[in-house]
């Protein structure tokens, strides 16, 4: 029994020292594995070093909102707030970089990740349909302070993409009814399939249309409560000075307003004048130079109009940005 014992000791020893030592391994190795894992943090931390590196223009908002698309998280500050610890997949870390890479070539994020918050609209983005600016949500408030969004309104939407001004106005107005244009068949189907999202095609009738200084034939007789456009107003020999982000990738057919950025302008005044009801109202968004170049056309070149200047509104940025007219 003690022979048993004494031989078996050393035996026992041995088994137990090498299942230690490959316990430590397995341990050894899962840690290592674990560190190596990429995490939110550390993939956030590569590519903004990177982005900066090729001059690339926000690039923390760029990185949280490819890394928010990724994750399927809605909240862009969560990224930084819950998931700055979170582990990565290869299949994560792939379609990060396939993003990322679209972004070092100046693709607008709206286009990479293929959709876009519009207030209170999560839109769908496609190239080169022209993308929303935050300065147009601006434009929608003072549309919404103006009407009474429980009375019945007829308005039509000059140059609609995706369909932002119109879908916004007629969610928080359900009893108005829209009329919008765009020159771009892709622009008509974006705003369709974005109104089909929402819920909001009932209201809504899309004419692709060329403007020059008629309507569709369908709505030659038609009368609106209210026009509003944000339209090309770019002067043409300012356009090669844009950010590669808008002049390689957004249709410049939706920016460029001819030599003094007012050709579409003066061709929807005059249809406002044709198609506003008396006292009906058109709002346009603009360059900061033209509301005072739109009221002396007004007022001395086109009165036959009976346009009458009402007022301009400066953005955030505190410039002139948007203007009200009104049909007299």
């Amino acid at each position: 029994m003690k022979m048993f014992i004494t031989r078996s000791i050393p035996r026992l020893l041995k088994n137990s020292a090498s299942v230690n030592a490959l316990s430590r391994q397995n341990f050894c190795a899962e840690a290592l594995n674990t560190a190596t894992v990429p995490t939110v943090r550390t993939v956030k931390d590569k590519w903004i070093s990177r982005f900066q590196t090729e001059n690339i223009p926000e690039a923390d908002a760029s990185i949280t909102n490819i890394l928010a698309h990724v994750l399927k998280v809605q909240c862009l500050s969560d990224v930084n707030e819950r998931h700055q610890e979170t582990k990565l997949s290869e299949d994560q870390l792939a379609k990060i970089d396939e993003l990322c890479e679209c972004r070092l070539a100046r693709m607008p994020i709206q286009y990479i990740i293929h959709e876009w918050e519009f207030r209170d609209l999560t839109l769908k983005m496609v190239p080169p349909v022209f993308i929303p600016r935050p300065e147009t949500e601006e434009l929608i408030e003072l549309i919404l302070q103006q009407i009474d969004a429980q009375k019945e309104m007829k308005f039509l939407e000059i140059g609609c993409g995706t369909g932002a001004i119109s879908l916004s106005i007629l969610k928080h107005a359900p009893q108005a009814s829209a009329v919008a244009l765009d020159q771009s068949t892709l622009a008509c189907e974006l705003t369709m399939e974005n109104a089909k999202n929402h819920g909001l095609v009932d209201n809504l009738r899309i004419f692709r249309h060329k403007l020059v200084d008629k309507l569709p034939t369908e709505l030659e007789s038609h009368k609106f409560d209210m026009i509003v456009s944000n339209p090309p107003y770019v002067p043409s020999r300012q356009l090669l000075a844009l950010e590669p982000e808008i002049k390689v990738y957004e249709d410049l057919r939706a920016l460029d307003g001819g030599p003094d950025g007012l050709t579409v302008v003066k061709a929807i005044l005059d249809i406002a004048g044709k198609h506003l009801e008396p006292s009906g109202v058109l709002w346009l968004e603009v360059d900061s130079s033209h509301p005072p170049l739109i009221e002396k056309y007004l007022e001395e070149a086109v009165p036959e109009l009976g346009l009458k200047f009402m007022s301009s509104y400066k953005d955030m940025f505190r410039k002139e940005r948007f203007v009200e007219i009104m049909k007299v």
